[in-house]
């Protein structure tokens, strides 16, 4: 099943985002951006095993650097659930967020650009 595509597909795991994230739909006190790159600490690596199938799975995809929006977009669920999630591991040491530059958050041509680059990635999958 894909987000962009509401046709469940025969045999495919059905979970609703809310179920995902435990209803939850706010993120802790600290917003994340899309754009915030997340990586996998030693510890997240360790206790991997621990976590339900969703949070195993950033885990897993953020063993380099990887941007939340794309995260989404390769585990084919909302973005919201990823940023809840994030949070969640974020908090108990698992990974790691760096956010974008201040002038990449406003909306200059920098964040333009990056929109693109993360837009070229996404298509290329």
């Amino acid at each position: 099943m894909s987000i962009w595509d509401p046709q469940p597909q025969v045999g495919g795991r059905i979970v609703r985002p809310y179920t995902m994230t435990g209803g939850r739909t706010t993120h802790g006190n600290s917003p994340i951006a899309l754009e915030a790159l997340v990586a996998a600490t030693a510890q997240g690596m360790r206790t991997r095993d621990r976590f339900r199938w969703e949070s195993a799975e950033i885990i897993k995809r953020s063993r380099t650097e990887t941007a939340v929006i794309e995260l989404a977009a390769l585990m084919e669920v909302p973005i919201g659930v990823v940023k809840v999630l994030t949070a969640d591991l974020r908090e108990q040491g698992a990974v790691t967020v760096t956010d974008p530059p201040i002038e990449l958050t406003t909306a200059g041509e920098g964040y333009a650009d990056l929109l693109r680059k993360v837009l070229d990635g996404i298509e290329s999958l």
